[in-house]
């Protein structure tokens, strides 16, 4: 998440949410001590409402196209590909989507 991070500072809408920029705090705080995973990043903790699942999934999709643009720079500065922050991000959103069509994604059994 440290190049989500990145991009909540780069973005002034999401630099202007308050609980974002708390969860982006965090991502930058976890750095190295958290495998991917969206339970990983305390989401609980900070998408407490459908106000804010909303404005995450929008972030989400801004962020995977910013990804896209800046690959080439990605790639040239830290030799990154944008291929599995984007499958990230995508999981991500299916989880919260709760989109079961999605090949990474596990409806929890009740």
């Amino acid at each position: 998440m440290a190049l989500a991070a990145m991009y909540v500072e780069a973005n002034p809408a999401y630099r202007a949410l308050p609980w974002l920029r708390e969860w982006q705090a965090f991502w930058l705080r976890s750095i190295g001590r958290q495998p991917n995973g969206l339970s990983d990043v305390c989401a609980d903790d900070h998408l407490t409402d459908d106000v804010r699942v909303a404005q995450f999934r929008a972030f989400l999709r801004d962020y995977q196209a910013w990804l896209v643009a800046s690959e080439g720079p990605l790639n040239t500065a830290a030799g990154l590909s944008a291929d599995k922050l984007l499958g990230f991000a995508q999981t991500v959103d299916a989880v919260l989507a709760g989109d079961d069509t999605h090949p990474a994604v596990q409806l929890a059994q009740q």
